[in-house]
């Protein structure tokens, strides 16, 4: 049975693959991502998005007849978070992530348009940290995030304009939870959403 699904699952990839039409993507964009459920005195609370950026490459492969398209990216995203005002300073909260999202889109052709609509499956590994977390070791960060993106685009002839909402599944914290500056802000369940705006070019 194992053999039968390992070559049937061979020859749907080469199918596809044969039927596919692949691109070069190229892709930077804007994050508007904040951080959410952190707990201030045993209230959960969610910091302000600051304009963060992502900037990577991909690959798009397009299956014809069905308007399915597959668009694996590897990109690197900045994520900030205005936490406010504090003693007359404005803090920050920032991770910077190695991002692999799976872009899996459906749309139809209108002329050289391609409206499309799509799902996007993500991992990420956190790179480096702001000056909030310099005290904070990497040993109390959960440096692997993952979660589910939605989102909708349009394809002008070789150019991609989309925007989607990402939803973070992981938690920051590691093993537990771990307090920023003071014992008032806990950051356990906290993690990462918010609105991505990208731009892209295929060739």
């Amino acid at each position: 049975m194992k053999k039968h699904l390992i070559v049937l699952t061979l020859m749907l990839c080469v199918g596809t693959a044969a039927l596919a039409q692949g691109s070069f993507v190229v892709k930077a964009g804007l994050n508007f991502n904040s951080l959410n459920d952190i707990k201030v005195n045993n209230v959960e609370q969610a910091w302000n998005a600051q304009t963060g950026f992502h900037a990577g490459i991909g690959v798009q492969y397009k299956i014809p007849l069905i308007g399915l398209s597959f668009q694996p990216e590897l990109l690197y995203s900045r994520m900030r978070t205005d936490i406010g005002q504090v003693s007359d300073h404005s803090y920050g909260f920032r991770l910077d992530y190695l991002e692999v999202p799976l872009n899996i889109q459906w749309g139809i052709n209108i002329l050289f348009l391609r409206p499309y609509i799509f799902a996007s499956p993500y991992v990420r590994y956190a790179l480096a940290k702001g000056d909030w977390l310099a005290d904070v070791p990497w040993e109390d960060i959960n440096r692997f995030d993952y979660g589910l993106s939605l989102g909708a685009g349009i394809e002008i002839w070789k150019f991609q304009v989309s925007g989607k909402y990402n939803w973070s599944f992981g938690q920051l914290a590691k093993d537990g939870s771990f307090h920023i500056d003071s014992d008032d802000w806990q950051l356990d369940d906290a993690n990462f959403r918010g609105f991505e705006l990208s731009v892209a070019f295929l060739f």
